[in-house]
């Protein structure tokens, strides 16, 4: 079964290279819905018999947009926000180097489980089961449907480790997706 996945449109903190994820509920900025409404004329064209979307705002208004393409409504799910990045949510890149003591990779990578305790950060595991848990359920109930699901560059990055077996360093806003699960 094929799925699409888009990431949502720009926000002032894309710009600014903050960490949004769950504890940042920002708003697209004018560029964002721009992307946005740029995606869902490149998707147009495309049968969509459902769309899912994160319900963090940035998502969310991604999934509106998109969604007066399709005149389909939009299902939001809890499972499809961005990983919970705990303190470290609002922070620039180099403001969580200089934190940490050590490069922003070395957090992502998961090497030291300390990080997570001190940071609140969401383990990559139960990060993992909740997209995992999503899929399933998609693949049960929507078989045979076409799926568009609005999220977050983390949550899609998870998606290419999972079904492509590949690492995504980076994904552009309003960006598309397409994965076999």
């Amino acid at each position: 079964m094929k799925i699409f996945m888009v990431r949502h449109g720009e926000t002032d903190y894309n710009v600014a290279k903050r960490i949004q994820g769950q504890e940042i509920d920002q708003s697209l900025n004018a560029t964002g819905r721009k992307q946005a409404e740029a995606c869902a004329e490149a998707i147009s064209k495309m049968k969509v018999d459902v769309i899912f979307s994160s319900p963090l705002k940035r998502a969310r208004e991604t999934a509106e947009i998109i969604a007066k393409k399709f005149n389909r409504p939009v299902l939001y799910r809890d499972e499809l926000k961005e990983r919970s990045f705990g303190s470290l949510g609002g922070k620039t890149f180099e403001e969580v180097n200089a934190s940490i003591g050590t490069d922003w990779n070395e957090l992502t990578s998961d090497k030291d489980a300390e990080y997570f305790e001190l940071y609140k950060r969401e383990p990559t595991e139960n990060f993992k089961k909740r997209l995992l848990a999503f899929i399933g359920e998609v693949k049960r109930d929507y078989a045979g449907k076409q799926v568009l699901i609005i999220a977050h560059k983390g949550l899609i990055r998870l998606a290419h480790l999972l079904f492509r077996e590949t690492h995504v360093a980076h994904i552009e806003n309003a960006a598309i997706e397409e994965f076999e699960i």
